[in-house]
């Protein structure tokens, strides 16, 4: 042992024990970058909406009348519907998504070849071969056959079904008058988080008097639903599993 500064306190030295220990901790914290990172990778990153393109039409200048009328508000059209027009606007998206597909396959191969040759005279070297090797027939020179078949078949089946109603906001208006809608829908029931992610192009043609869309009419569209919460965290395997399956090659 040996002092350490001017302080009353003692340091080992370390020897080849103290490289050991310094071995053994640089390990260690290898290992727990290695498994937090795989916990970073594996974490699931939940769908988020993606903002459209600045496409917002540009409001007229107020003009200084001191006039409480104002263009941009669907309220103050008294002899036309209540409808969405204008960013800000809210807009009632009928959910009713309900999509199959299926898909098969069927190959099959059979091929039969027979193969037989024979050389009974060319400028008399079969005989000459034959005399020198007597266990060659030159009527049978070549005589082969094969067989071959192969049979594939494969198919695939795909349902999804999804009901819903939600209300988004009209976040910007087109040059040509297209409506792009957003909204987020959340429901919680005892810590566990449901959510409906909706966007889209609408037309204002598709919108009828009671200010509602059928999610079929959006354009560009993207609806997402899943769940936040120890449901949807016991729907997946554990970090572990999810490595050992990574690096498995079998």
């Amino acid at each position: 042992m040996a002092w350490c500064g001017s302080s009353a306190e003692r340091c080992p030295r370390f020897g080849s024990g103290g490289a050991v220990a310094r071995l053994a901790v640089g390990m260690l914290a290898a290992v727990v970058g290695l498994v937090s990172g795989c916990a970073q990778v594996y974490r699931r990153h939940e769908p988020r909406p993606v903002e459209p393109p600045p496409v917002t039409v540009p409001a007229p200048p107020a003009r200084a009348t001191g006039s409480l009328w104002r263009d941009d508000v669907s309220g103050n059209y008294l002899f036309a519907d209540v409808k969405a027009r204008f960013a800000g606007d809210l807009l009632t998206i009928v959910i009713t998504e309900d999509a199959s597909g299926s898909k098969a396959a069927e190959t099959s191969t059979a091929t039969d070849t027979e193969v037989f040759a024979s050389l009974e005279q060319f400028f008399g070297l079969p005989q000459q071969l034959a005399q020198k090797n007597p266990t060659i027939d030159p009527t049978q020179l070549i005589k082969a056959s094969s067989a071959r078949k192969w049979d594939g078949e494969g198919s695939t089946n795909r349902k999804g079904r999804l009901t819903a109603r939600m209300t988004a906001v009209v976040k910007s208006v087109s040059p040509t008058g297209n409506l792009w809608v957003q909204g987020d829908k959340i429901v919680s029931v005892n810590k566990e988080d449901q959510h409906i992610v909706v966007q889209g192009w609408v037309r204002p043609e598709d919108i009828d008097s009671q200010n509602q869309v059928l999610s079929t009419r959006l354009a560009d569209a993207r609806i997402d639903y899943y769940g936040v919460g120890a449901i949807g965290m016991k729907q997946r395997p554990g970090w572990g599993y999810w490595l050992l399956d990574l690096v498995w090659p079998f």
